[in-house]
């Protein structure tokens, strides 16, 4: 739906998102689903992340949910690295090039799963690489409203 191929080298996934047009989407909202992140970004009403300190079943339970969930994500990038290996190693040269080979990439991608071609045997064996430990980086202060609306989302669905 949204890839962004703005800045040279490494950047954190919460500066990307904070400002590419689908955050301004689910802002103004243009949909009504649900994000899951993990616990670099701020949790809003659009965007999910873990407890950092679970005390319930229902809130274990909602955390191991939304680790399941997020792993499927991180998959879903294993195999487009492993489908494109110049994306596993890192692109040298010019950046323009670098960024439409990036964007060719993932359009490409799209195109394979929407005709449903098998991916290779190589890939089926090192996506299992990812583990269904939650991943824990720089704490954000979570909004007031995106706890609320997380609180709700546990109640109505982890009982």
């Amino acid at each position: 739906m949204d890839i962004v191929t703005r800045w040279r080298g490494s950047v954190h996934d919460s500066r990307i998102f904070r400002e590419c047009r689908l955050k301004q989407r689910f802002e103004a909202g243009a949909f009504s689903g649900i994000l899951l992140g993990d616990s670099g970004y701020p949790c809003t009403p659009y965007l999910f992340t873990p407890l950092l300190n679970p005390t319930t079943p229902q809130e274990e339970r909602y955390n191991r949910s939304h680790i399941r969930t997020r792993n499927t994500v991180e998959r879903c990038f294993g195999l487009w690295k492993q489908r494109f290996r110049c994306l596993l190693r890192g692109m040298f040269g010019d950046i323009e090039t670098a960024k439409k080979t990036i964007v060719a990439c993932a359009v490409l991608h799209n195109m394979a799963i929407d005709m449903r071609e098998d991916v290779f045997s190589g890939e089926r064996d090192s996506i299992e690489q990812y583990s269904s430990e939650p991943i824990v980086q720089r704490y954000i202060a979570p909004s007031i409203r995106g706890n609320i609306r997380r609180r709700q989302f546990i109640e109505t669905h982890f009982q």
